[in-house]
């Protein structure tokens, strides 16, 4: 699990001046989060902040919905002033990718299970300190207790369960994702709090809304989302791309933004309610963006 380190900086002032978090994890590792991240620096009100969930380098990916579900399971577990210590290991992984060469970490791993032994013991962060010596003293750098705590504080963004919050955004893709796993996914939302946006097919539907080709298109089109056998594409994500040029991993927010407001009028034509979305054409991904909007 990660969050990008900017948000830490807001940690100071939290007491003071707390600011609502809209908590995200979404299917995609490219699309999703770069829609909501830059929604939330031009349109979300400065009360409001949108924190993307983010996986680990190490399960990229993975991007089945039942592993949605596990990255918001690490969150809840690690949000109470406690961290395991495998959740642990993972933000080392993740520290290690963005800052490659500065430490062992198949020594740092061998060193926490020396100490702790099982992955699932938690970790209270009044004792992170003692942690970090044992572990990095013996580093090339002596500052990286130092640097490596700053970048774990980043990661800790202050969770609020009664302000706060966590919500899914998936794909309702019938290639990878069973009816059974669909109920599994609605049945976890439901007892923990969670709240669920789904698009059937994909998260690339409540895009295309953002534009007016897509009120000539044909429903059974949007639907089937077939292959195409040129691009290589799937229909949506073709269609989108001859609109507007869109690619998965460059996500040109610019082009959406205009669009927002029709998109949210548009979706109240499609399937909107989630035991609707698992068989029909539709997203309710506009009530989340309506809302973040609309909050005071």
């Amino acid at each position: 699990m990660r969050i990008k380190e900017p948000f830490a900086t807001e940690r100071e002032s939290e007491i003071n001046n707390y600011r609502k978090k809209y908590f995200i994890a979404s299917e995609g590792s490219a699309t999703e989060p770069k829609y909501f991240e830059k929604l939330n620096e031009s349109l979300i009100k400065e009360n409001v902040t949108v924190i993307n969930i983010l996986r680990d380098y190490a399960n990229q990916g993975h991007s089945n919905p039942t592993h949605v579900i596990k990255l918001l399971q690490t969150f809840i577990e690690n949000s109470a002033n406690e961290v395991t210590v495998g959740e642990l290991k993972n933000k080392l992984s993740n520290w290690d990718h963005e800052n490659p060469g500065k430490i062992d970490l198949d020594n740092t791993f061998a060193k926490l299970d020396k100490m702790y032994k099982d992955d699932n013991y938690r970790i209270s962060y009044k004792d992170l300190d003692y942690a970090f010596m044992y572990l990095f003293k013996n580093e090339a750098y002596e500052d990286m207790t130092k640097n490596f705590g700053k970048y774990f504080e980043a990661q800790d963004v202050t969770y609020s369960p009664d302000v706060d919050l966590l919500n899914m955004v998936i794909d309702r893709d019938k290639d990878s994702f069973t009816e059974e796993q669909y109920d599994k996914v609605v049945e976890f939302c439901k007892n923990n709090n969670v709240n669920l946006y789904v698009s059937n097919p994909s998260f690339e539907l409540w895009l295309y809304m953002h534009f007016n080709e897509f009120d000539s298109e044909n429903k059974e089109d949007l639907i089937t989302n077939r292959k195409m056998n040129n691009s290589g594409r799937r229909y949506i994500e073709k269609r989108l791309h001859d609109v507007c040029g869109y690619r998965k991993s460059s996500l040109d927010f610019r082009k959406f933004e205009p669009g927002i407001k029709s998109a949210i009028k548009r979706e109240k034509n499609l399937a909107e309610d989630i035991k609707k979305i698992k068989n029909e054409l539709g997203t309710n991904v506009g009530l989340l963006v309506d809302k973040m909007i609309k909050e005071k």
